[in-house]
């Protein structure tokens, strides 16, 4: 099979062998990825789909028959309100969440100050978090935090670039805990823009903090460590205004059989699906993630590869494309769509067309180049593996000739 993708404005074609993985998709790999991971300043955008291994759901898909769906369709107010706000709120069922969840904030402003309504505006808090509920349950919850063995392979290979290089960024539109929990495990160190022990608080500043050991030949920088940016929130925020400069702490989530709770998490702090989003990450701490993004795509050579994005979210859209503005800015595209300029998207059509004519914009695309598990699995660059007694062999080797 081939698949296409845009390399250096040329559309070119993969020849797939699928019995042979490694060796079809080499060139991609140690030519045209390579040359990325290189950069000093390199930089993962990443959201839902690279989580859908491990449980998650696709949020951006039209379901009826999701929970979310379920509540909306069948909800009936109980305080006497127009037939057509009423027929309204349950056709919202066949909308995608973040079109239903947006119309529901915009009720509940309606009814609480434009047309003052105690009862019905109520009524909406309370669907509202039902929406929330059954939203998080369904398509964040979902993840069982025991098959993440793609990003152990992510974080592995990742890590294994030239240690002099600067720690590479992870920017993420998920909820989900997957990079913090296989990080653990691996015994790499996150840097979540959070300090503290026991009591943990936001400071942006933490960012800057590095890591080093210390022995008698002198301080060596540890490799092993990214900085993580969770544009949305997480699952283990949560809002507390005695916690300065922003008032949000973090708490330990431990999941239970490999799921976590709704529980543990339903108090935390995150950005729910609204088309909304952008007037929302206004507010502290999302514009300070936010912020951190966009300075650190406008540093010098950086290098962004995004996969597992819609391109539905307005404010990251926007700050792409300031950084495409950048002339030393390289965008690096991993999509799920077979044809881009087919996608909902129209950030993302354009991006296709951009391709074309703009050398610093590669984009692979389809359903091969966009599913995660190939991402890591075979496209991403990784140090030649070897056997250490082939190389202790061949020391032996020469020091038995040197003697003869």
């Amino acid at each position: 099979m081939s698949y296409k993708y845009i390399y250096q404005k040329e559309e070119k074609e993969l020849e797939f062998n699928a019995s042979k993985p490694m060796e079809s998709t080499a060139q991609i790999r140690n030519e045209i990825m390579s040359k990325f991971f290189l950069a000093d300043n390199l930089n993962f955008l990443m959201s839902n789909g690279c989580s859908y291994y491990a449980g998650s759901e696709a949020i951006n898909e039209e379901n009826e028959k999701a929970d979310y769906a379920k509540i909306l369709s069948e909800h009936k107010f109980k305080t006497k309100i127009d037939e057509a706000i009423q027929k309204r709120v349950n056709e919202l069922a066949k909308e995608r969440p973040e079109l239903a969840l947006d119309k529901l904030f915009e009720l509940k402003l309606f009814f609480e100050s434009t047309l003052p309504n105690k009862e019905i505006a109520v009524e909406i808090v309370e669907l509202i978090e039902s929406f929330k509920e059954a939203f998080i349950k369904q398509f964040v919850l979902s993840i069982d935090y025991r098959k993440n063995q793609l990003h152990k392979s992510f974080l592995k290979r990742l890590l294994s670039r030239d240690s002099k290089l600067s720690k590479p960024n992870i920017f993420t539109l998920n909820y989900d805990l997957l990079f913090e929990m296989t990080a653990e495990k691996l015994g790499i160190f996150v840097n979540n823009g959070f300090t503290g022990f026991h009591e943990r608080a936001f400071y942006p500043s933490a960012y800057q903090i590095d890591y080093h050991l210390k022995n008698p030949e002198g301080a060596k920088r540890i490799n092993k460590s990214v900085n993580l940016f969770k544009l949305h929130g997480s699952l283990s925020w949560y809002a507390d205004e005695n916690k300065p400069p922003y008032g949000i702490g973090e708490r330990q989530v431990i999941p239970v059989d490999g799921k976590i709770e709704y529980d543990q998490i339903k108090e935390g702090t995150i950005i729910y699906p609204v088309q909304s989003k952008k007037k929302h990450s206004l507010d502290l701490p999302y514009s300070e993630m936010l912020r951190q993004f966009v300075e650190t795509l406008n540093k010098h050579n950086s290098v962004l590869i995004i996969a597992g994005y819609s391109f539905l979210d307005e404010h990251v859209n926007d700050i792409i494309a300031n950084a495409i503005a950048n002339p030393d800015f390289n965008l690096l595209i991993f999509s799920y769509e077979d044809e881009p300029q087919n996608n909902k998207s129209n950030f993302l059509k354009q991006l296709y067309e951009d391709a074309k004519n703009d050398t610093r914009i590669t984009m692979f695309y389809g359903k091969y180049f966009g599913d995660f598990e190939n991402i890591v699995n075979f496209l991403m660059p990784f140090p030649e593996m070897h056997n250490p007694m082939e190389d202790i062999f061949s020391v032996f080797q020469k020091l038995k000739k040197a003697t003869n």
